[in-house]
């Protein structure tokens, strides 16, 4: 009888495995991400005004890096990006968006000021853009890169020191293509 709830457990776990897998990372077209060239975001920025990828579509390649103020390698991977965003500003735009809530915006505000990240920071008050993007609607830290015409490139889940070097060459392969 054991033996035959253990295989059922792994049946089931192997079929979730298979159909997580199968099943694509798009979200639907309402999210922001449409498909191939459909990437489109417009959000505040929290020191003011507004960032929109249609502000630098068909110019700069794009990479968001979503993160929460309570998360610590969230921050670790915004301080690298700040380090390489010099040797790519001209031809990818970095962006961080805060998942935290519209209580937080202080915090948030504090952190980007406190690490003198030289790129928007982004917020979503109301959580319903960042929610429709990432995979589970929270689950930072997370990134994505997206080229000059809308092309979600790839997606990164998790930080671990020394991924950034990871970006540069994939970075340093996209703005040569």
């Amino acid at each position: 009888m054991r033996s035959i709830v253990v295989f059922i457990f792994a049946a089931l776990f192997l079929v979730s495995c298979g159909s997580a897998s199968s099943k694509p990372e798009e979200p639907a077209a309402q999210t922001g991400v449409q498909g191939n060239g459909g990437f489109s975001i417009t959000l505040e920025k929290v020191d003011g005004g507004t960032f929109s990828f249609e502000e630098i579509r068909g110019k700069k390649h794009l990479v968001a890096a979503f993160w929460a103020t309570w998360c610590e390698p969230c921050k670790q991977e915004l301080k690298k990006l700040a380090e390489i965003y010099p040797e790519f500003s001209a031809s990818v735009e970095f962006v961080g968006i805060s998942t935290d809530t519209e209580e937080m915006i202080d915090k948030v505000n504090e952190f980007a000021a406190e690490a003198a990240l030289p790129f928007p920071i982004l917020v979503d008050p109301s959580g319903n853009t960042v929610s429709s993007i990432i995979p589970g609607g929270d689950s930072v830290p997370y990134m994505m890169v997206i080229d000059k015409n809308g092309t979600v490139v790839s997606r990164h889940s998790g930080y671990t020191p020394g991924d950034e070097e990871a970006l540069k060459r994939e970075l340093s392969e996209l703005v040569t293509r």
